[in-house]
């Protein structure tokens, strides 16, 4: 049987189940027009419109060209090719497969309304197509656990999920452990919302529920040589386009992004994105030496913290699981292989290296809660709790603060922590976790600004953007949806534990003073610092306020030696 392989967030061979069960396989990867092109966001404007972004920022862009190139030579070592087209792949897979004679077309799906919708229209034009026919195959490569081995029953994701309530339940019920799906029967999976009925708002119970009833499968072995293709006459293989044709459309944009931001800032995170050399390598297979590696010798040690993690205190692999250069399963399996040689040399608690896993579960939760919500996933409230109260909200009309976001997007807030995240992300498309919930919580708490404006500002400037992770991640941060939480991060205080020597914020902005204060507390050292957008004693923990009311200060009286 022939199969077209359309990859779309899936770049690697290892792991991969679309490379099992065909013995003439082409590969496919299409650089989609539309993700570069100015499209609406859904957020209102003040003309009764919507503002407007893109889907693929520089900094992404950039390591998917990267990426791409890397499974073009992986496969070209398997002596196949990587056909690469630019445009729509509602018009580009079906002539392609028409052309190559194509029994099946086979691709993973992906989380987000947009690209639901477009693996739907895919699905039914190759099915029932006027000149051309052939099979489908979808399956679902992205999460840890399998979409299949999740309960399909209601009253079964509620009775794992709380335990302590079985008194609830309908008397005599059962639970059975499902078993895992014959992985090589060929069918279309089902990520529709109603598969995901009864899973839990709550991203706890969600765990709880996927732990004990859906096994992680084991890893599929890499693609034969012999199965791969080799004849490409009938088409032509096609070049991967440069980053500057493929941000063009963003430079060229006469439409603010997001309304109001101002071209100078576009300009700057594309001049950036375009400054940081490629990776001309084979990225998958330095994301498992990677992975093995931080597995092996920093896991166990990683503060992960703290707001710089260089130095091997984050695993990065934020990266590659947005690709997919690397899948969940892999870290998986990773993990365990390094916990069973710790169990041998009971050298440290299992619980240190464990958290790994534990990440992969929680991603998996937004992954799928993305597919279940569909549309609903980019609401300013997204859905309502099933068991925490609302949280009462207020968000401001743009009108109102259009200049407090510019100023939050530029990194000119007066807040030091903030914007020095803010300068990173510009310039390298990368902030680690802790800053980022630090900028989440101005804008959305101080500021009381739309989350999706921090969610899509995200999407635009990340390199490992995942629309599942980002935006599940700003509504979660945000304090609505499912699952909400009241965080509000006090970024002077943050700063205080979290980088205490002041490095990481003297890396990205100028700050004249060495007194270690000056990084916490700049306009107090510094007369033309600029005005903090909001009270910098609302920066402040209850703590840190009765120290500096008391001290005069939060850090030691010494001087920064760098």
């Amino acid at each position: 049987m022939s199969r077209l392989v359309w990859h779309r967030r899936d770049l690697r061979l290892a792991d991969n189940e679309l490379y099992h069960n065909a013995n003439r396989i082409y590969s496919v990867f299409v650089f989609e027009s539309s993700d570069y092109s100015p499209r609406q966001t859904g957020i209102p404007d003040d003309d009764g419109g919507q503002l407007q972004s893109v889907s693929h920022g520089p900094h992404f862009s950039r390591r998917l060209i990267d990426a791409v190139h890397s499974l073009k030579s992986n496969l070209q070592s398997l002596g196949g090719d990587l056909i690469v087209r630019t445009g729509n792949p509602l018009q580009i897979i079906p002539q392609l497969a028409q052309d190559l004679q194509i029994d099946e077309v086979s691709w993973t799906e992906v989380p987000g309304y947009i690209e639901c919708t477009l693996s739907d229209k895919l699905k039914k034009i190759l099915l029932l197509g006027e000149h051309y026919r052939c099979k489908v195959f979808t399956t679902c490569s992205l999460t840890l656990v399998h979409p299949d081995d999740l309960p399909s029953d209601s009253e079964v994701w509620q009775r794992l999920a709380r335990p302590n309530e079985k008194r609830r339940t309908r008397k005599g019920m059962k639970v059975f452990k499902r078993e895992t799906t014959d992985k090589t029967a060929p069918n279309i999976i089902d990520i529709s919302p109603t598969r995901f009925e009864g899973m839990p708002t709550i991203m706890g119970d969600f765990r709880r529920v996927a732990r004990s009833f859906a096994p992680v499968r084991e890893l599929f072995e890499n693609p034969n040589a012999q199965n791969v293709a080799k004849d490409f006459n009938r088409v032509v293989i096609g070049e991967v386009p440069l980053l500057e044709e493929l941000t063009k459309p963003l430079l060229e944009s006469t439409t603010p992004m997001l309304g109001f931001l101002p071209n100078k800032l576009i300009v700057q995170l594309i001049k950036a994105s375009n400054s940081i050399p490629h990776n001309n390598g084979k990225i998958e297979e330095q994301c498992i030496r990677h992975l093995k590696d931080f597995v092996s010798n920093h896991a166990t040690t990683a503060d992960r913290a703290l707001c710089d993690v260089g130095n091997n205190n984050s695993s990065k692999l934020s990266l590659p699981l947005a690709l997919r250069t690397l899948s969940p399963r892999q870290v998986y399996h990773c993990v365990n292989d390094e916990k069973r040689k710790l169990e041998e040399a009971q050298s440290c608690s299992l619980s240190d290296i464990n958290w790994l896993v534990s990440h992969m579960e929680m991603r998996d939760y937004f992954l799928f809660n993305c597919f279940r919500e569909g549309r609903s996933a980019y609401n300013l409230s997204p859905k309502k709790p099933m068991y925490k109260p609302n949280i009462p909200r207020r968000w401001l009309p743009l009108s109102e603060s259009k200049e407090k976001f510019i100023k939050w997007a530029c990194g000119e807030t007066g807040l030091p922590l903030v914007d020095a995240g803010m300068k990173e992300l510009v310039t390298t498309g990368y902030t680690s976790n802790r800053v980022r919930q630090n900028m989440a919580s101005v804008l959305t708490k101080d500021l009381n600004l739309d989350w999706r404006l921090g969610a899509e500002w995200f999407q635009l400037c990340l390199e490992d953007h995942c629309v599942a992770a980002n935006f599940g991640n700003w509504a979660y941060f945000a304090g609505v949806g499912g699952d909400p939480k009241n965080r509000h991060f006090r970024t002077v205080s943050q700063a205080y534990r979290y980088d205490p020597g002041g490095n990481y914020v003297r890396k990205w902005i100028k700050i004249s003073s060495n007194d270690l204060e000056a990084a916490l507390r700049p306009w107090a050292f510094e007369m033309d610092w600029p005005t903090p957008i909001v009270d910098p004693n609302s920066q402040l923990s209850f703590q840190d306020k009765v120290k500096l009311e008391t001290l005069g200060r939060m850090s030691p009286a010494t001087l920064n030696k760098d």
